[in-house]
């Protein structure tokens, strides 16, 4: 029996921690079908807390927790936790200090320690992703980097692994972590099954697809709000950087530094994202033809936009309007819906 500990905190996702608990009992019930002589089961997943106490989450709820030897466990998952600014991401770090000795064991003695979403900043609090490769939640990136500048970021990958320590991105990409555990403790082939069961693609790889530039883009110099803003609504006019900065009255150079101080980028570079954005909202929602989307925002040759959405996108604009539009209502989350006779 493989032993799973979640290492959880006060301000946890409930239903990460729900999910996670649930997805290794799931794994439990298919080996029992499979296994039937089999009298243990494949998998023994329990909740840990850094004081050792019961959960007591955001939404009341309160869980038991295990206090024994967690740092034995074939497998250590930390989950993601109610965190969203700078301040509370340090402090997310900060709770959960009491880990740190534990995971450093448990990655001397070869054991397995996988993080998703913002609990990839607990990991990286402890050190032992320094000068290691590691993904995480794209929206963050910024406030990662500045943290942890010693980790080997590749924000575009939705799950990595480095050694034994594995790394997923943004708040679904949990589900790939448990099948890459699953596959690690179990084999490829009921990790195989499980992806099947969870309806879940076992071959997702990339976040790049799901980013938008719209998230986590937050800065205090409201003259670049005005120039993100004007960009915004001139996505088809032609750019020159000197028009640019003589219209917000700025050299080009102070220009240039402000925009890569708020935003971390070239205002060349984001308008090309913004168009790129504003091509997946049409792509997602209409019916035009990729050639009039291209020139809706401000391009003349297909195939310099094609190659330009590639880049930001890791997908041609026909294969991303294969995979994000849906039906010809163009409703999010759409369902089909049947009629009683």
């Amino acid at each position: 029996m493989k032993q799973v500990a979640i290492l959880a905190n006060h301000n946890s996702i409930s239903s990460d921690l729900f999910a996670l608990l649930d997805y290794f009992e799931y794994c439990n019930v298919l080996w029992a079908l499979q296994q039937p002589e089999v009298k243990s089961p494949l998998f023994h997943c329990y909740l840990v807390s850094p004081d050792g106490k019961p959960l007591n989450l955001k939404q009341g709820v309160s869980l038991q927790t295990h206090s024994h030897q967690w740092q034995d466990a074939d497998a250590l998952v930390l989950p993601a936790a109610y965190a969203y600014h700078r301040s509370e991401l340090e402090q997310l770090t900060r709770q959960s200090s009491a880990y740190y000795p534990g995971l450093r064991q448990a990655a001397a003695s070869g054991g397995y320690i996988a993080a998703s979403c913002t609990g990839t900043y607990i990991l990286a609090g402890s050190g032992l992703l320094d000068h290691r490769n590691a993904t995480s939640s794209w929206f963050f990136k910024d406030v990662f980097q500045a943290l942890f500048p010693q980790v080997h970021l590749q924000l575009n990958k939705l799950l990595v692994q480095d050694g034994n320590l594995l790394t997923a991105g943004a708040t679904t990409s949990y589900i790939n972590l448990c099948l890459a555990l699953t596959e690690l403790l179990a084999g490829e082939h009921f990790a195989r099954q499980m992806a099947k069961i969870m309806l879940t693609d076992p071959n997702r790889t990339s976040q790049v697809p799901y980013m938008d530039l719209s998230v986590g883009l937050h800065h205090n110099d409201p003259l670049i709000a005005q120039v993100q803003a004007y960009l915004s609504g001139n996505l088809a006019a032609p750019f020159a950087l000197e028009q640019l900065a003589a219209q917000f009255h700025l050299t080009k150079r102070t220009l240039l530094r402000r925009f890569k101080t708020a935003l971390n980028d070239t205002p060349l570079n984001y308008l090309q994202r913004l168009r790129v954005e504003q091509a997946k909202r049409l792509l997602e929602t209409t019916n035009q033809a990729i050639e009039q989307i291209v020139q809706q925002v401000g391009y003349e040759d297909v195939s310099s936009f094609r190659k330009l959405f590639i880049q930001y996108a890791e997908l041609t604009p026909s294969q991303y309007r294969q995979k994000f539009m849906l039906g010809e209502t163009f409703q999010c989350c759409a369902a089909d819906k049947m009629t009683g006779s």
